[in-house]
């Protein structure tokens, strides 16, 4: 008999049913296309629940096929009916080939800290226990805004290391005149023109490298099929050091996209930048800023000391034991209880991870076993979002990510609590393809909602404009205007929990690599960029059925480097099979796991960690931390304010943030915060288009949001002038003491 239902039952960790949660049953396809959903209920009083369907519902491809059933438990709780959850809370292992017209899968116990509060607890990971991960109190928190604070301050830490350093990051850009430190008498709006490289003070390698034999690990990212990354550079400067010791982490689509230095395991600075020049910009993002090599970039770090700079390191041994170089963990340093004060910069911190599955296994008693991985961040930003009851605060490289968006949509559709106000802060252009087409559908999809459910939502991007030369002094002011990127991954709510780290709103970052997108994002570029430089339709079909042609042979099933060594290894086969061997070890082996690249492409998604499947999908490295103020009976502190004062300062180009910005008013009050953000955006293009000095010279502004992806459209799309827009911001370079003012390319970095 064909199989036409699921029943089951949800209930808690003291064995009474949870009513109101929302169930859905799924017929996993068989060739990684999109599952098909069979149907959706909510739990009843009791917890039971019974879906029910037709076998035409799995039976779309072979009429005789038996469905491989899955259900899924999503919450949180809801009693209104027209309302779902959408943060899985658990999954059940595959039962495939299905006969039974009923299929029973059970009781399902789900602890309720599980479903409900502000805390992570990894909830599909442990589903039946609801003890909070990672959680530590009395740490003191510094928020270092924007490169020229961080970048100094990790090279003083390293200088000051009397024990050992663990420096993690995606790309370190050594033997390369990055320069981490600058002196203080340096003019970085004025550079000499002469011995311009004795204003920097020191860099960061130079430090590592002069440690004296104390241990150094410095961990990076090998990026699969590339030479973009700075594994060969990092080994080769550091291999006559005494004390410093290399690695590069390589697991497929995996990256280590998580960045930190830990010092004496007593501090760690958790950076949302690489080690690479391009980052180091100031609050002002002046155009003419020698430090910043010709790119306007903002980001947000955090100095970190206290208990929670164990569970730091605990990660970077991890990560460092991944790559099979064993690494002890080391034992946590003991700190004193610091006093937590309203205003204070001490907080209780959650240390929360995104980490692929099939990575992490216990080697030495002391290690972490981690098969699945972890999704902790995306499961914080789940509770969070549910939990807001008077604004959220979100600026973030990308915003690509289904699980977010569905999560405040349906914290906007919760009519039972306060209407929100939403404030996003976003890049016009995100670098990767797919990114910025995906980006708009999601901003559009929230403004439809917070329409219907009388949220009010602002959604931001940041530009700088500065003088041009030669203006002023008798002519008329002009001045030149150039995105600021948003490389930041940060989001604030209700003054009481925040995050920040290296994590993006986007499937790599959150839960699985959306490798699709992308190469759906790379066609469709190409596409758009022919027809642009051809107006014969005739001629740019033609290209374009060639370029999907080879694109599909050779972007699709290889890379063209594999290619041509897939080549030479079938012809050293035929004549000397021992030397093909090393030939694939030394050419293959440093550049990528091929298997684990296959692996990770035939994986299906699943939208968090789940035990109960063999294979997890690839997703990267991600370190975030969450502060929490006067939640969850922890204290009331003043880090999660001191966060976005700072931020809201230099994004509306304040001194000091207003009484009616500053505090929030205590419900039921109105807040009227994003009134203001419009306001300040009207007032910053009326000066952009009338050509108005800014109320401090460099001072960045920021400008409504267009569904646009290209900087002259979208100035277009304000009415200002586009001969104004900067691509490149000016460039110094160090060694001739000379400006390169070419305004056209774009170096702002993948990733």
């Amino acid at each position: 008999m064909a199989n036409i239902s699921i029943h089951g039952r949800v209930i808690d960790e003291q064995g009474a049913g949870i009513a109101g949660l929302t169930i859905r049953a799924l017929d996993f396809d068989p060739f990684f296309n999109e599952d098909d959903v069979l149907g959706a209920v909510k739990t009843e009083g009791d917890g039971t629940f019974l879906i029910s369907y037709a076998p035409d519902a799995y039976r779309t491809w072979k009429a005789d096929r038996n469905p491989d059933l899955v259900v899924q438990v999503l919450g949180p709780s809801h009693t209104d009916p027209k309302l779902f959850g959408t943060r899985l809370l658990h999954e059940t292992k595959e039962a495939k080939d299905v006969t039974d017209s009923n299929h029973e899968v059970g009781t399902i116990t789900i602890h309720r800290k599980n479903i409900e509060g502000w805390l992570v607890t990894h909830t599909t990971l442990n589903p039946a226990v609801g003890t909070p991960v990672a959680l530590f109190h009395h740490n003191r928190i510094t928020h270092l805004i924007d490169g020229a604070k961080m970048f100094p301050e990790v090279t003083d830490a390293a200088a000051g290391a009397t024990e050992s350093i663990n420096l993690m990051t995606l790309f370190f850009d050594v033997n390369n005149g990055f320069l981490s430190k600058f002196k203080s008498s340096f003019d970085p709006l004025n550079p000499p023109s002469t011995g311009c490289k004795q204003s920097a003070e020191t860099s960061l390698e130079e430090v590592l490298k002069n440690k004296g034999g104390k241990p150094v690990n410095v961990l990076v990212t090998n990026l699969p099929l590339s030479a973009e990354d700075t594994v060969t550079e990092v080994a080769e400067f550091f291999a006559q050091t005494s004390g410093v010791s290399t690695n590069a982490f390589n697991k497929g689509f995996a990256l280590l996209h998580a960045k930190a230095l830990v010092v004496d395991g007593r501090r760690a600075i958790l950076m949302g930048s690489p080690l690479k020049q391009f980052y180091f910009s100031d609050t002002r993002h002046a155009i003419r800023d020698a430090r910043h090599k010709g790119s306007l970039m903002h980001d947000v770090n955090t100095d970190l000391s206290g208990p929670a700079v164990a569970h730091v390191e605990k990660t970077f041994a991890s990560i460092w034991n991944a790559t099979g170089k064993p690494m002890l963990i080391p034992p946590p340093k003991t700190f004193p209880d610091l006093p937590v004060t309203p205003d204070g910069d001490v907080a209780s911190v959650q240390v929360l991870r995104t980490l692929p599955g099939g990575s992490i296994r216990r080697v030495n008693p002391s290690d972490e076993d981690l098969p699945h991985g972890e999704t902790g961040i995306l499961e914080a930003y789940e509770r969070a979002i549910a939990n807001a009851r008077r604004y959220i605060y979100i600026e973030n490289q990308y915003f690509t990510s289904p699980e977010i968006v569905d999560a405040l949509i349906a914290r906007m559709k919760d009519q039972a609590k306060p209407r929100l106000q939403i404030i996003l802060v976003l890049n016009l252009r995100p670098d990767l393809p797919g990114y910025p087409d995906r980006q708009i559908d999601n901003v559009n999809q929230l403004r439809s909602a917070a329409t219907a459910g009388g949220h009010h939502l602002g959604v931001y991007t940041l530009w700088s404009r500065s003088e041009k030369p030669g203006s002023g002094g008798g002519n008329p002011r002009r001045y030149d205007v150039m995105p600021v990127y948003v490389h930041s991954k940060v989001a604030v709510i209700d003054d009481v929990w925040a995050t920040v780290g290296s994590a993006n709103l986007d499937g790599t970052s959150m839960n699985y690599h959306e490798i699709g997108l992308i190469i759906t994002g790379s066609i469709l570029d190409r596409a758009i960029q022919k027809a642009k430089l051809t107006n014969d339709p005739g001629k740019f079909l033609w290209e374009l059925f060639w370029y999907l042609f080879f694109f599909v042979f050779k972007q699709i099933l290889f890379d063209l480097k594999t290619l041509l060594i897939l080549l030479f290894v079938a012809y050293k086969l035929i004549f000397d099979f021992k030397e093909t061997l090393e030939t694939i070890r030394e050419t293959l082996g440093d550049v990528a796991d091929i298997p684990q690249l296959v692996r990770d492409i035939y994986t299906r998604t699943a939208r968090h960690a789940v035990p109960n499947r063999s294979r997890q999908p690839s997703r990267s490295v991600e370190l975030n931390l969450v502060l929490y103020s006067g939640i969850e009976g922890l204290p009331e502190n003043g880090t999660v304010r001191a966060l976005r004062d700072a931020l809201w300062r230099e994004h509306l180009g304040l001194a000091a943030l207003p009484d009616n910005l500053k505090t929030m008013p205590a419900e039921p009050a109105p807040l009227t915060w994003v009134a203001e953000w419009e306001a300040a955006a009207t007032h910053h293009l009326d000066a952009i288009k009338n050509d108005l000095a800014p109320p401090a010279d460099q001072a960045p502004h920021l400008l409504p949001w267009k569904p646009e992806t290209d900087p002259k459209e979208y100035l277009a799309a304000l009415k200002i002038r586009t001969s104004t827009l900067r691509n490149k911001a000016q460039k110094f370079d160090f060694k001739t003491c000379k400006v390169d003012d070419k305004k056209d390319l774009l170096p702002w970095p993948i990733i």
